[in-house]
């Protein structure tokens, strides 16, 4: 590991039990549960690269769930 690494561990995860992941499992690893989260970072993951939606097409699809997110937090009174 690098000094890098070790300034910011919590950015790495074990994943040598694993003979490939997928982000369903990285989602997993790094305990993100917020489905509006969850949607916004497959989309950025994949973006552009999931067939016939553009990259700008994806970015605006995350950025919106997010949005959303943001909007829950507001009508939770977290914000």
């Amino acid at each position: 590991m690098s000094n890098q690494d070790i300034k910011y561990p919590h950015y790495f995860k074990d994943v040598s039990d694993y003979e490939n992941i997928d982000v369903y499992r990285v989602l997993t690893l790094f305990k993100v549960n917020d489905p509006c989260i969850q949607h916004a970072i497959k989309k950025l993951l994949c973006a552009g690269d999931r067939g016939d939606k553009s990259m700008i097409k994806d970015i605006t699809e995350a950025r919106d769930s997010l949005n959303r997110h943001l909007e829950m937090l507001n009508e939770d009174g977290l914000l």
